[in-house]
Order: structure tokens, then C-alpha cells, then sequence
């Protein structure tokens, strides 16, 4: 299991909203590979925080891997508009930048992933997304 200490020193370069949304991903390599579901604990620009089932410990074990690369389907992150709905996949690319157990619940193992790659699209999906939830949990007061 990799897990880098914490030393006191916050290491975010982006603010978090912390947000529980299925998402569906894959370990890439194996195009025929099975896709696999988690929920996340937080968001952010630059990456995310998956919630997996402690029951799927052997899959847990392959994410602990440093450096372990994953697709994360953007379209099962964050709903599309109305007029862009798709039903097809649209897969980003994550790398695991630690996993450890949950200290809130040891039935949930969690996976700390940074976005790499993303395109312009993405990045401004993702961004409008975070943009939009934060002004709903954070309505201006007039």
C-alpha cells in the first residue's frame, strides 16, 4: 500500500469540494479489461479522492502501485449538459498519488489521484462543474 506521510505541510495546489459522486474507471492496458466503480470523497482541478469497497481488496492492491495509472470516465464523473448528453465514454487519465485506508470507515479503502493530461475540454468541464457546486453550497447573500 503506498502512502506518503503527512508532515504537517498541506500539499493541495487546488481547493477541494468535498462530494460524493459515482465514477466509473479502468486500469489501462487491457482495452478488453473490466470497468470498475468507486465514489468519490472529494474534487478538485487537479484530481480527485475514490472510495473503494473494502471488499475489492485485490483491486485495491493493483491501485496501490506508485505511479499506477487509471482512466476515469468524465461522462459517469460529471453529469454532461441536457443538450451534450452522451452515452458513450469519454476517458480521462489519473495517476495514484497514494492509497491508504479510511480513517473515517475501515470498510473504505481511498485512492488519491492527480489528473494528467487533460485536454482544454476537460480541464474547463471539470472547472465549470467545481465553479457551479461551490456557488450552490455557497449562495451570495445579498
Amino acid at each position: 500500500m503506498t502512502s506518503k506521510p503527512f508532515n504537517g505541510t498541506e500539499r493541495r495546489a487546488y481547493v477541494r469540494l468535498d462530494n460524493s459522486l459515482p465514477v466509473r474507471f479502468k486500469i489501462p492496458g487491457n482495452p478488453s479489461g473490466p470497468i470498475y466503480t468507486a465514489t468519490t470523497r472529494n474534487i478538485s482541478q487537479g484530481g480527485l479522492c475514490l472510495e473503494i469497497d473494502h471488499e475489492k481488496e485485490a483491486l485495491f492492491e493493483a491501485l496501490s502501485a506508485a505511479g499506477q495509472k487509471i482512466g476515469i470516465d468524465i461522462n459517469s464523473l460529471i453529469p454532461c449538459r441536457a443538450n451534450l448528453v452522451t452515452e458513450m465514454s469519454n476517458w480521462i487519465s489519473g495517476r495514484v498519488d497514494w492509497a491508504r485506508k479510511s480513517d473515517q470507515d475501515h470498510n473504505l479503502l481511498q485512492v488519491g489521484l492527480e489528473f494528467e493530461d487533460l485536454t482544454e475540454e476537460a480541464r474547463k468541464r471539470i472547472r465549470d462543474y467545481l465553479v457551479d457546486q461551490f456557488l450552490r453550497q455557497y449562495p451570495q447573500h445579498h
